[in-house]
């Protein structure tokens, strides 16, 4: 039987909250492990963000990660939507899991995991979604069995109508981008799988892209700073 998580609040569910893989603050959400009667879930809540972005921003950008998660429900590296128990927040599968870069407890077969990360990617993109967001290793998990499982989608772009032609170009810039982060994973955790073949940042950009992209890390720093009381 499947267990009902839309029975409960947001309330309810913070008061079984047994962990904490992200406390909020600024533009950041709450991401708090749900724990009941055995079963687990993870809830991500902006109302754990500073009180304005998270009452003003919050709502918009907890839609668009509803909207892409219905949209990847059958891609297997996505986690499960499962409730949404506010305008900002909702409940998603939880996977064990370990991030990229700060694994602990075992270490996977990495040209095994390289290659399913390859191809959980572009599962993603054959749905017609682009997470542009995979450089941030945080956004990777990996399971004790090796499986990637991709997160946080709230930078998502999804591909539009075979006429829209500006669309389509950016989506196919952005799928780039998300395949140039197995290259930058690589280099962090394996090296030595680094071929000519993988994609680098600058050969989709080229320099003027690289300057937007330094500009655009900039303001978001900046944003971040203004929004955290």
């Amino acid at each position: 039987m499947t267990f009902n998580w839309q029975q409960y609040t947001v309330e309810d569910l913070r008061s079984h909250a047994t962990f904490t893989f992200r406390e909020g603050g600024g533009s950041r959400p709450d991401v708090l492990l749900i724990e009941i009667d055995g079963h687990k879930a993870v809830l991500k809540d902006q109302a754990g963000a500073d009180k304005w972005f998270g009452l003003l921003i919050g709502p918009l950008l907890n839609w668009r990660e509803c909207k892409a998660l219905k949209k990847l429900s059958d891609v297997s590296c996505i986690p499960d939507l499962l409730s949404t128990p506010s305008k900002r927040s909702f409940l998603m599968s939880y996977h064990e899991s370990e991030q990229i870069t700060r694994l602990t407890n075992f270490e996977p077969d990495w040209p095994s995991f390289f290659e399913k990360l390859a191809g959980a990617i572009e599962e993603l993109h054959h749905t017609g979604v682009a997470h542009n967001d995979l450089r941030n290793p945080t956004n990777t998990l990996i399971t004790p069995d090796g499986e990637p499982v991709l997160v946080d989608l709230v930078a998502c772009f999804c591909r539009g109508r075979s006429w829209n032609w500006p669309n389509l170009w950016l989506f196919n810039k952005f799928s780039q981008v998300d395949k140039s982060a197995i290259t930058k994973m690589k280099s962090r955790v394996a090296p030595e799988l680094l071929t000519d073949d993988d994609v680098n940042p600058e050969q989709i950009a080229g320099k003027a892209g690289m300057y937007a992209k330094g500009l655009g890390q900039q303001i978001r720093r900046l944003s971040r700073k203004l929004f955290t009381g």
